[in-house]
């Protein structure tokens, strides 16, 4: 018997073989591609990954709480977090559709890959501890657009590239090169006070520099021999309503964005103020901004571990047990006062982390509809990851600031009350989170 979730994909692939912006033609059947030149188009995820922990984890926290001060470096970090996180949001649908609508010479990905990584080189120009919030805001933004330029483009090539039969392969090569880049992400922001930060800079935009040769020198870009030409505009209205249709047709499919959503709230409020924690709440003559890389190096290597390593068993199930070690975390972090704790929480959490994200495609997968298009559901179901981006640091980077100095009120001090707040908020997300994901009925 066919297994469901490889007829869904095969529907998928079928839909990405036929390309409508070219005069409604199916193109060709990408060539097979061997293990090597998938791991060596992929290179460039890689160094995307590394830039993309060492900036927001390690380098901006350390910056914005320079330039705010210590008692309002949560509402700084909230500030620009929240209007970088509205442009991803809507920047990234758009360029998207556009990529599609046009074509270039030299190939309408790869161009754009280039293009993407020069900007986030540059950009790193537009931030330093030295301008103001608002300056600083602007080159954050300034970032963010890079970002989604380079990202959106290598994701369309990747599709573009490979053949239905390698769709699952590719997929695990770039999983496990975001895996790698964010390991040596943690471990160059172990050395951040050494190098300084014109120093990570410099490492950072070497890195990009060559992974985007290797990915741009080993890929064949379909598109690369046709002239420039834009295609009919898009129906904005149409566009729009099509992509939020499976979230207020389908039930089940809603319970699952919801619970996503919920999720990556309680993950992104905990990593984004990790640092500040640190260097507020653990004692250590280690920087916070190397601390924080450190803490996380156990959660990267335990995560992936503990996704192969769960036995067979009903997905909810795998969920329930993954919220509830990552509540526990949230307990300990609340409590936690010394850094070899804290290294010792970041394994906890990535033993709970890795099972759940090996699991939530798959509860994706069980309650798309049989018939229709999944690819729409998908890119929808994608959201629910940067939504979060624009309401967790914010919600909690004020909470964290305002508790903190109601902490310093009482007689005696509560201690780190803004933290023990923020991962408070943190433990509702997961637990209402999971009592979401009870309720989908699809899955078992």
């Amino acid at each position: 018997m066919t297994d469901p979730i490889d007829a869904r994909w095969q529907r998928i692939v079928q839909r990405e073989m036929f390309d409508s912006t070219y005069e409604g033609k199916p193109r060709k059947t990408p060539p097979t591609l061997s293990l090597v030149r998938m791991v060596l188009v992929n290179a460039f995820w890689f160094g995307y990954q590394v830039y993309w922990f060492i900036m927001p984890i390690v380098v901006v926290p350390k910056q914005i709480e320079i330039i705010s001060g210590s008692g309002n470096k949560g509402s700084g970090l909230a500030g620009i977090s929240f209007y970088a996180g509205i442009l991803n949001l809507f920047l990234a649908v758009l360029f998207g559709a556009l990529y599609d609508r046009h074509a270039l010479v030299f190939g309408k990905r790869r161009t754009f890959i280039v293009i993407g990584t020069v900007s986030l080189s540059t950009s790193l120009l537009l931030l330093s501890s030295e301008y103001s919030l608002a300056f600083y805001g602007v080159g954050y933004c300034a970032m963010t657009l890079s970002a989604i330029i380079c990202s959106v483009s290598f994701n369309g090539l990747i599709a573009d590239i490979t053949p239905p039969e390698q769709k699952r392969t590719m997929s695990t090569i770039m999983a496990s090169m975001s895996l790698a880049g964010c390991l040596v992400g943690a471990v160059v922001g172990v050395f951040v006070e050494t190098l300084g930060i014109i120093g990570i800079y410099i490492v950072l935009v070497a890195i990009l520099a060559a992974t985007c040769l290797v990915t741009i020198s080993f890929c064949e870009d379909e598109r690369r021999t046709v002239q420039v030409r834009s295609l009919e505009p898009i129906p904005l209205k149409s566009f729009f309503k099509d992509l939020v249709a499976p979230f207020l047709e389908n039930r089940d499919f809603r319970r699952v964005f919801i619970s996503r959503f919920l999720f990556q709230l309680g993950i992104a409020t905990g990593s984004q103020f990790l640092q500040y924690w640190i260097g507020d709440c653990v004692n250590t003559t280690m920087p916070s901004a190397e601390a924080v890389s450190l803490a996380l190096i156990p959660l990267l290597v335990l995560a992936p571990i503990a996704a192969v390593c769960i036995p067979k068993m009903k997905r909810k199930f795998v969920v329930y047990v993954a919220s509830g070690i990552m509540i526990a975390t949230c307990v300990l972090l609340e409590v936690a006062t010394e850094l070899w704790m804290a290294l010792l929480i970041g394994g906890l959490f990535g033993m709970g982390y890795g099972p759940f994200i090996s699991q939530e495609f798959e509860i994706l997968m069980d309650v798309l509809p049989f018939d229709g298009d999944p690819s729409k559901d998908i890119a929808l179901w994608h959201s629910a990851m940067v939504l979060p981006q624009i309401l967790a640091a914010p919600a909690a980077g004020w909470l964290l600031d305002y508790y903190q100095g109601v902490g310093g009120v009482f007689v005696p001090p509560i201690h780190c009350l803004g933290y023990k707040v923020t991962f408070s908020v943190c433990i509702i997300y997961f637990v209402v989170g999971a009592e979401i994901t009870r309720r989908i009925e699809k899955c078992e």
